[in-house]
């Protein structure tokens, strides 16, 4: 007679399961884990804006690449010479939102329309030593700056203090600045 019992027989067949599903659980976990930093593309927005200082009638304004030192990524970069001429740049936030600086010389009014997504004017913000109209709604915020012969706007679904950072690290050319704005990669 032999020393078979259905329970022990049971309970070991119980353990080697529940020791393979642990195991495929446990990889799985480590693969995630592994692959789980977001990773968002980044875009050279450099040529669009030697684009924009060749056709602009006015001194164009550059995102300072400090933004990136402090975790803002350029994700889109577009730029029209057709017509009115008019380039936006979107970033990610280093609070992990969006925001976007838009530069035009198309009809102002049409301009903030556009940008502000019906936010309203609330009042001004002054950052770096000029007043912006701070427009605001629920989902959107806005500064808008209205130069002559352009109009200058941050945007996007993202805090105040956020969209005043992006406004107070734009660079304008100076009037007779035509070049690129090249930054010092250390080779000679």
């Amino acid at each position: 007679m032999s020393e078979y019992s259905r329970s022990s027989a049971t309970f070991k067949n119980y353990a080697i399961s529940l020791g393979i599903i642990v195991g495929i659980v446990l990889i799985l976990a480590w693969v995630v884990s592994t692959r789980s930093g977001e990773h968002i593309p980044a875009v050279d927005y450099g040529p669009d804006a030697d684009v924009l200082r060749e056709s602009a009638d006015y001194p164009v304004t550059v995102p300072s690449p400090e933004l990136v030192e402090e975790g803002w990524t350029p994700t889109s970069s577009t730029v029209n010479v057709t017509g009115p001429v008019e380039w936006s740049v979107g970033f990610a936030t280093p609070q992990d939102s969006h925001a976007m600086f838009t530069q035009s010389d198309a009809d102002p009014d049409r301009v903030v329309a556009e940008r502000t997504r019906d936010a309203e004017e609330v009042g001004t913000v002054a950052v770096a030593g000029r007043e912006w109209e701070h427009h605001d709604s629920a989902e959107w915020g806005a500064l808008v700056l209205r130069e002559e012969g352009v109009t200058l706007v941050v945007s996007g679904p993202t805090e105040l203090d956020e969209l005043a950072r992006l406004a107070s690290a734009l660079e304008t050319d100076s009037e007779g600045d035509a070049g690129p704005v090249t930054e010092d990669d250390g080779t000679d």
